[in-house]
């Protein structure tokens, strides 16, 4: 009985070994890195936190979506 848990248990590390070198082999850039973070920021006008790259840029202050971009800061 006992060598069929050991058994078992070797099993099931294997799948998890294999199933984490797949997700690192999948990675875009191949290095098998995490993609640096990328830097939050608040929305002027509603103070919500949001990733820089999907920011609304305008006079240096970001914003979350167009229309608090027109309506401006608070």
């Amino acid at each position: 009985m006992v060598k069929y848990l050991l058994l078992a248990a070797m099993v099931v590390g294997i799948v998890l070994w294999l199933s984490g070198a797949a997700a690192r082999l999948a990675r875009k850039d191949g290095t098998g890195r995490a993609p640096p973070a990328e830097s939050m920021v608040a929305c002027a006008h509603c103070g919500v936190n949001l990733p820089r790259g999907e920011s609304v840029e305008e006079a240096g202050r970001s914003y979350c979506c167009d229309e608090h971009r027109r309506a401006g800061p608070r």
